[in-house]
């Protein structure tokens, strides 16, 4: 209790000060309702260190501090702590420490600790800690915290977090931490980190995380996610063959530091035609101006004609030598891992390897693990 009546003294002596020069400047007033108060229906022309408002109230402002059981109105600056059981509606700048049950309404600038059962609005540019049980909007540059239960808005740069359980929405550019269940969105350009469903930015120097993921660039870091868009990014379709999967179609998207892989493709096994799908994630490291090495670790599905559904997984990590033929032409070669992962046992799986470097089966003996060295090579079509 000390250090708070310490902490209102100094916010009390600080709203003084900024405004010494008012000639309409109060130490207290009370009021039931307006004009029902010690002030009357000049209330609005005072500001008032101390303002006390059973129900509610209408003051030119505070400089110390404003209790009010319902609402607290003010067509001025407010400045120090004020509490409010519904709402705080100031016309003019609010900074301190506010707090109401439903609702903080600024109409000009704002550097407080600001908290609100369902939203806070502020009309510029605030500076601090804004915490709402549904939305906080910012009508103007923001530097501080944000959480709310459902979204954030900021029209204008920000720095900081945001963090909310819906989405954060930010019209310019954003330097610091996003998080959210379903969406960020900034307009401008992201120096920081996104982690939410769906994730937006212009240029990114960061991490955005998420299932889906899109940016115009990328200056520095990486997209980590389902689908990663980046409009300025790598985007590649490959044909390619192998020793397990004969003809393979990829298409990889993101940038060249981490991109996904979408990938189709037909093989035999068994006397089988067998279809493959799968997905994975890849990496490229530049050698020089034409030469690059990739690595591509992927999970590919079998799927075998007239049969009920069984594992038959194969899991691969792919190595390649890269050398750009032409603005948009690569060709590429080099060794893969293979891990061969079935509910059957050998003599009944899809894939019958050539060799393997190791082989086991599973203690139930319906299912078996293979693991072999092959090769791919194929060309590339970038975009």
């Amino acid at each position: 209790m000390k250090k708070i009546g310490i902490l209102l003294g100094i916010l009390i002596g600080f709203g003084a000060q900024a405004h010494e020069d008012s000639t309409a400047h109060r130490a207290f007033q009370m009021s039931f309702f307006y004009p029902l108060g010690t002030k009357g229906i000049d209330a609005p022309l005072y500001v008032n260190n101390l303002s006390i408002n059973v129900l509610g109230g209408l003051n030119g402002g505070v400089n110390g501090v404003e209790i009010g059981g319902l609402l607290n109105t003010n067509v001025g600056d407010v400045f120090g702590f004020q509490v409010a059981g519904i709402a705080n509606v100031t016309k003019g700048s609010s900074d301190g420490i506010i707090a109401s049950g439903i609702a903080n309404v600024v109409k000009d600038s704002s550097r407080a600790l600001m908290f609100s059962g369902i939203a806070n609005v502020v009309g510029g540019e605030a500076y601090g800690i804004y915490s709402a049980g549904i939305t906080n909007t910012i009508n103007g540059s923001f530097t501080g915290i944000q959480t709310a239960g459902i979204s954030n808005f900021t029209n204008g740069n920000s720095f900081g977090f945001q963090g909310a359980g819906i989405s954060n929405t930010n019209a310019g550019n954003f330097v610091g931490l996003q998080t959210a269940g379903i969406t960020n969105v900034n307009t401008g350009n992201l120096i920081g980190a996104q982690f939410s469903l769906i994730n937006m930015a212009k240029n990114v120097t960061g991490l955005q995380v998420g299932l889906i993921n899109i940016a115009n660039k990328y200056d520095r870091g990486v997209p980590l996610g389902l689908i990663s868009f980046v409009k300025d990014g790598y985007h590649a379709l490959e044909l390619s063959a192998e020793e397990s999967i004969y003809a393979n179609l990829k298409f990889k998207l993101g940038v060249e530091r981490l991109y996904n892989v979408f990938k189709v493709g037909f093989t035999q096994g068994n006397g089988d035609n067998l279809l493959t799908y799968g997905i994975g994630m890849g990496s490229m490291i530049p050698l020089g101006e034409r030469a690059r090495l990739s690595l591509d670790l992927s999970a590919n599905h079998l799927v075998r004609p007239n049969t009920n559904a069984e594992l038959e997984l194969l899991n691969k990590a792919d190595f390649a030598f890269r050398y750009k033929l032409g603005k948009h032409l690569d060709v590429f070669a080099g060794p893969s891992i293979n891990v061969y992962v079935t509910e059957n046992n050998a003599e009944n799986a899809a894939l019958t390897p050539a060799y393997t470097m190791w082989e086991e089966t599973w203690w139930n003996g319906t299912g078996s693990t293979s693991i072999w060295v092959g090769g791919q090579a194929g060309i590339s079509v970038n975009f």
